[in-house]
């Protein structure tokens, strides 16, 4: 695909940031989970931090993010493959606003920061309907992106339209996981709509 080449070339370039290592590279993200067509860009926050192998597309090992995303997009009894497939046929593309795994928690803030023009990248080769930002740095990252504050609560789900584009707020699927699964129909109608 031609999209995906200078999405993977970004990620591996960039020397913006102390960095463990680039899991979107190192997994082949974009060549290997891009939908043809992405009608929604779903934003989480990063690949979790520290000396782990876990990330969203790395089957091999567990990963929060994707069981709380199986319990929202309803499929919790699945295998994991049966995720990824479900949001690759339903044009859904799951990215993080930190595209690289952080050396510990204090970095995030910083490497949010530098990896905006990445997600601007994204938004400009994708082109998506709907972005869905998911969690507080996500919400920091579409506001860095496209000019508009977030809510100032992400406890719940809350939608506008910016130039055409629809962004929906939700709380980090983690939390969903845990606190609020009253929500999870809701951003599953949000994800997939």
């Amino acid at each position: 695909m031609m999209r995906t080449k200078p999405l993977e070339e970004a990620v591996i370039k960039c020397q913006k940031c102390v960095v463990i290592d680039k899991p979107f590279a190192k997994h082949s993200t974009y060549s290997k989970w891009l939908p043809q067509r992405v009608e929604t860009l779903a934003i989480g926050e990063s690949p979790p931090p520290g000396q782990k192998t876990s990330f969203f597309y790395n089957l091999e090992s567990f990963d929060r993010l994707r069981l709380s995303l199986k319990l929202i997009v309803g499929e919790l009894r699945a295998e994991d493959i049966q995720l990824l497939k479900t949001l690759f046929d339903r044009g859904v593309f799951v990215t993080a606003s930190i595209k690289c795994r952080p050396p510990n928690r204090k970095a995030l803030p910083e490497m949010r920061k530098n990896c905006v023009w990445m997600l601007k990248k994204e938004l400009d080769l994708l082109k998506p309907k709907r972005l869905v930002a998911m969690g507080r740095y996500a919400a920091e990252s579409v506001r860095d992106v496209l000019g508009v504050e977030p809510p100032k609560s992400l406890l719940g789900v809350s939608v506008c339209r910016i130039d055409g584009l629809e962004v929906v707020y939700t709380p980090h699927p983690n939390y969903i996981f845990r606190f609020g699964r009253h929500l999870a129909p809701k951003v599953r109608k949000h994800l997939f709509e």
